[in-house]
């Protein structure tokens, strides 16, 4: 009688194994989800009436995505039907939990990736902006350069006494004066800008001169960008 129970109980545990590999291979090739197992679960060991207390020994946690045969058989020998089938559904137990907690590691890889690659794409968007804004101020740079006009007014504002400098900057728009500061020796323009003393002028002074810091900051980082990539 003793042989046939371990002939069935072997028998059991062969199908169940092959069952377990077959779910797990599902669960990995996303296949099933969590409802699903569960209904697997309720089908395979239903609920069972309290017994007497026995000692059950612990399922030993595996790294092995799939159990292995020989190894569960050799752990289970010695032990009641009853206490065989308790530590099959331990050892099911534990392999789900493997398989739930792979699921959560790769979810947060894919967070990872994901949040770099929105990262990379708000960088590559910044480094297009300074790039164009930088051509922009190149082909400002070399329209003032080639106006005879602004050449002249540059040459007369650099021999003006800076007070009268800065009464004339006070009626030009920001961009003007901050490109006839960028034009002169940073003698001269220091000169002109110590003169606006006001708090409108210094106010406006204060703006203009933070256009210039960073409009030469994007100048400095796109040349530093450009260097590397050489």
């Amino acid at each position: 009688m003793k042989k046939l129970i371990d002939v069935i109980v072997l028998t059991l545990a062969v199908n169940f194994l092959a069952a377990i590999g077959g779910v797990g291979w599902l669960w990995q090739q996303g296949r099933l989800d969590r409802q699903r197992i569960v209904a697997i679960r309720q089908i395979l060991f239903p609920a069972s009436p309290e017994q007497s207390p026995a000692t059950q020994p612990s399922a030993e946690p595996t790294s092995q995505p799939t159990l292995k045969l020989d190894e569960l058989l050799a752990k289970a020998a010695g032990r009641t039907a009853t206490e065989q089938v308790e530590f099959i559904q331990h050892a099911f137990d534990a392999q789900m939990a493997l398989l739930d907690r792979r699921q959560r590691e790769l979810n947060d890889l894919q967070r990872q990736v994901e949040l770099a690659r929105q990262q990379l794409a708000r960088d590559l968007e910044s480094l297009q902006m300074r790039q164009q804004q930088l051509a922009a101020r190149e082909q400002q740079a070399n329209r003032l350069a080639s106006d005879k006009g602004f050449q002249d007014s540059l040459a007369l504002y650099s021999t003006m006494p800076a007070r009268q400098v800065k009464t004339v900057f006070m009626g030009l728009d920001d961009q003007t004066v901050m490109n006839y500061l960028q034009a002169m020796p940073s003698r001269t323009a220091g000169k002109i800008i110590r003169e606006f003393k006001s708090p409108e002028e210094t106010t406006r002074i204060q703006s203009i001169l933070e256009r210039m810091r960073l409009a030469q900051t994007a100048e400095a980082a796109q040349a530093s960008a450009t260097t590397g990539k050489e």
